[in-house]
């Protein structure tokens, strides 16, 4: 027998799949509810023409008399369907409950901002009866990772079915629960389960063909023909141990990595960010930072002991990135760093200049002088640092005014010898 316990549990389930179950539930409502519209509409066509129904139910009791055993308020309920009287009462419950649907599927269609009604329409018809759940395809061989889908699932989610191909992986949010990962196979979503991120597990490469940072002293520097291959990070061996080998699939990943890959994207205007996105970014930034700890001429014309290029791939290799990558859920397989040079022509003229050996001369095309407004910014750049270099001296011997006014004294004198002896 029975615990109270268990009966208790058992009724609430039942109610609990009764208004909210999916698949055969979703016709037990529809049963349910056509009975109560049916039963309504007999009582009710049974009350307002019972006159009618009870001349005619005496009238076929006389001619029959093997309906004299049945009650008269019963044989009235049953005449009910029969009588084009009684019949009208039928089509309002009808009609309230089709209008019902379509104002709560417009009102869906208003809060999701969907293209049609039909789609809204499909929804609460799912929902409710479990009638046509859509199909969502992911990885389809011939289209993008998530396939054109006319249905009401990549809007709203759930009821429906996830249709995933191989080397693909979803992650799909719940309002009122931790977000679900699927791979390969197909999948039934709940309301409320939608696809958040698409992942693909196969190696992906991607290129930055060009990008410019600065360096120490503010150059810019121009950085061509990135390249650089990534994935979505494995499994680490004692995940892959506790799974068994027929559950095992030839594409294994880290469910933490994916959920990593969905918790560190940022809202942009354009939305959110997708993967590919974030780890160019990643990838862009360590760039910069690397280039602005450096000066030109270390990476332009670096000692003999010493390649930039070297170094910068002994930074993405380092325990930092790769730790970066992991909160990213990714995992770094290889980089070409591309080759530096400089953003400006009239930079790159000046330094080949500059580094050019004594006793010979660039070629004519290189000689062109920079132009007014670059030996402006020059002439500033040396004014700051010589400023600095006074303001860097023993504080103890004067302030920082009367050093500051020394110092442009002393500048303005060196103009004026320098223009006289020109003018001499």
């Amino acid at each position: 027998m029975k615990s109270k316990k268990s009966s208790s549990l058992s009724i609430r389930l039942f109610f609990l799949n009764l208004f909210g179950g999916y698949h055969g539930w979703g016709l037990v409502r529809l049963v349910l509810l056509s009975i109560f519209g049916v039963g309504v509409s007999m009582v009710w066509g049974a009350v307002l023409e019972r006159q009618a129904l009870f001349a005619i139910a005496e009238n076929l009791k006389n001619t029959n008399p093997f309906l004299s055993w049945v009650p008269s308020p019963l044989f009235v309920l049953l005449l009910t369907p029969f009588h084009w009287r009684s019949l009208r009462f039928f089509f309002l419950p009808a009609i309230a409950f089709i209008l019902a649907l379509i104002l709560g599927a417009r009102y869906l269609q208003d809060i999701y901002n969907l293209p049609n009604l039909k789609l809204s329409f499909n929804y609460v018809v799912a929902c409710l009866f479990g009638f046509g759940y859509p199909t969502l395809r992911i990885g389809l061989p011939e289209e993008s990772a998530i396939s054109k889908d006319a249905s009401y699932l990549p809007e709203i989610g759930g009821p429906g079915y996830l249709d995933i191909q191989a080397a693909f992986a979803v992650m799909v949010s719940r309002p009122q629960a931790a977000s679900n990962i699927y791979a390969e196979g197909q999948h039934f979503l709940t309301r409320g389960e939608k696809v958040e991120e698409v992942a693909d597990l196969n190696d992906q490469q991607d290129t930055i063909e060009k990008m410019s940072a600065f360096s120490h002293e503010g150059v810019a520097i121009q950085i061509t023909d990135i390249h650089f291959g990534y994935r979505l990070k494995h499994s680490p061996p004692i995940e892959i141990s506790l799974a068994s080998t027929k559950e095992l699939k030839p594409y294994s990943f880290s469910l933490q990595a994916l959920r990593n890959l969905m918790q560190s994207r940022v809202v942009t205007e354009q939305g959110l960010t997708d993967w590919r996105t974030m780890v160019k970014g990643m990838i862009r930034s360590t760039i910069s930072d690397f280039i602005y700890q450096h000066t030109v001429v270390e990476l332009l014309k670096p000692p003999a002991d010493y390649n930039p290029y070297a170094d910068l791939k002994k930074i993405f290799q380092s325990k930092a990135i790769r730790e970066r990558l992991r909160k990213m859920g990714s995992e770094l397989l290889w980089i070409n760093v591309g080759l530096f040079d400089l953003d400006k022509e009239e930079y790159k003229q000046e330094l080949l200049k500059t580094w050019q050996p004594q006793g010979h001369h660039l070629p004519t095309s290189l000689s062109s002088e920079i132009n007014s407004e670059e030996a402006v910014g020059r002439a500033k750049a040396e004014f700051i640092s010589e400023l600095l270099n006074v303001l860097e001296q023993d504080p103890s011997q004067l302030d920082t005014t009367e050093r500051i006014r020394s110092f442009l004294t002393s500048v303005t004198s060196r103009s004026n010898r320098t223009s006289a002896g020109s003018s001499n």
